[in-house]
């Protein structure tokens, strides 16, 4: 990965973070795209430009619970920081309490699915 000023730039299929890393930032992409893989490799969604990932776990202030890998041409993407996040809600009560309320589902749902995921592999 390689850095300048607020934007990340991977190589094609490069790791973006693991599942289980400590949250530190959520992305905005900018060009190329982010693949979604659950704990145990299942592809789950991609996301492309202005699409945002990454900010479930910076929201809920919780480990990762899936990986993401830059897409086959490569990405780049907007950092946003726990503090940048924090102030953006601030600003705004409703759309906090909204962020808040959609991530906890999401998060709901990644398990879920992982879940699935897992009893699907053992029944295999």
């Amino acid at each position: 990965m390689k850095s300048k000023n607020d934007v990340n730039f991977w190589e094609p299929n490069e790791i973006v973070y693991k599942a289980g890393d400590k949250s530190a930032s959520a992305y905005l992409v900018l060009d190329g795209s982010a693949e979604i893989i659950s704990a145990d490799g299942v592809k789950l969604n991609s996301f492309g430009p202005n699409e945002l990932f990454g900010e479930a776990s910076l929201v809920l202030k919780s480990d990762r619970t899936v990986s993401v890998l830059a897409g086959s041409s490569g990405l780049s993407a907007k950092v946003i920081t726990s503090a940048n996040l924090k102030k953006r809600l601030q600003k705004d009560v409703f759309l906090s309490a909204l962020v808040r309320k959609l991530e906890t589902r999401l998060q709901a749902a990644n398990q879920q699915i992982d879940t699935l995921s897992k009893k699907n592999k053992k029944a295999k």
